[in-house]
């Protein structure tokens, strides 16, 4: 038993607090596909006057199913992006309700994952800091470096290092992950302007673009040893290497299935469900008893048998639950 599904003992059991009935419609992304009929399933054996419909067809459709009044429940791969929000406060004097439902996937394919800081292999750093990449990719430094990182000596490397200008490959800034590190590495900063794309990566989004673009960054990182890149775990090609990652004043932290289940390593990254309620009114009783037991032992022990994602730890969870 791995200490993730080992976890799942500290969390609490699914208790019903009330007899639900009625129909939850969910609109997005179809990653959650497998994950979503499990819950369904396992909420229906506590709740069977419930019965769902279930529409995923990208992240992108669920806000508008959302505020519209097409769906009560959204499953997001990434979190809700600065239009959304925008549009979302156009129809609404409040933002929705958000849950953390799962952690996301290590190195799973065509699934929200951590993000690993890959070099050459032949580049001598081992570790890097939150401030330090923010300070790299960053115009703004809102984690207070003094400067912007533009050397390698600038990260404690010598010799014929020192001196090296570093290649800082970036990501297409409409992607997910993108907005992702906008807000958890660059605190909604602006991206420095010598960031760019690696050669060869998708100018534009479409279907399998963020595989095409994975590629174009190994090829460029093997080709340039003075190159960084952000990319998945999947993408560590024999030839490239992940930095540790410290949080600032903690502590380095490699990504691995374990570290990143545990959230230790600081590029861990969430999927989410969102509601649209309104502050100071009742719960719809089907939403919150399905959000209870999606955020419950047997909720997550659905997550950890699809086996994509990952189950929440306990502190996330009791986090989560305190806003039902």
């Amino acid at each position: 038993m791995t200490a993730h599904t080992s976890a799942l003992r500290d969390l609490p059991a699914y208790t019903p607090a009330a007899k639900a009935t009625g129909t939850i419609v969910t609109w997005g992304d179809p990653a959650f596909g497998k994950m979503m009929e499990g819950w369904a399933a396992g909420f229906r054996s506590f709740q069977p006057g419930v019965s769902f419909e279930t529409f995923l067809r990208g992240t992108s459709t669920a806000v508008g199913a959302l505020y519209t009044g097409v769906a009560q429940l959204g499953l997001f791969g990434r979190e809700v992006r600065r239009l959304e929000r925008t549009s979302w406060k156009r129809m609404f004097p409040y933002q929705p309700t958000e849950f953390t439902v799962a952690t996301g996937s290590y190195n799973e394919f065509a699934k929200t994952v951590a993000v690993a800081v890959l070099v050459n292999a032949g580049n001598p750093l081992t570790g890097i800091t939150l401030q330090q990449l923010d300070a790299v990719y960053s115009r703004d430094r809102k984690r207070g470096a003094p400067e912007a990182i533009r050397r390698w000596g600038q990260l404690g490397l010598t010799c014929e290092w020192a001196d090296r200008p570093i290649t800082i490959f970036g990501l297409d800034e409409d992607t997910g992950t993108a907005n992702h590190l906008q807000s958890r590495l660059l605190l909604d900063g602006r991206w420095a302007v010598d960031v760019g794309l690696p050669p060869g990566a998708p100018a534009e989004m479409y279907a399998g673009s963020g595989g095409h673009a994975a590629d174009a960054l190994v090829h460029a990182l093997l080709a340039d040893r003075y190159a960084i890149g952000f990319g998945g775990f999947r993408n560590l090609a024999p030839g490239l290497k992940a930095l540790a990652v410290a949080d600032d004043g903690d502590r380095y932290v490699e990504g691995t299935r374990e570290t990143v289940a545990s959230r230790e390593y600081p590029l861990s990254r969430s999927v989410y469900a969102v509601v649209n309620k309104a502050p100071d009114t009742a719960w719809d009783p089907k939403i919150r008893e399905f959000m209870s037991f999606v955020l419950s032992r047997e909720g997550q022990q659905v997550v950890a048998v699809e086996g994509g994602y990952l189950p929440l730890v306990a502190r996330i969870v009791g986090a989560e639950r305190a806003k039902l």
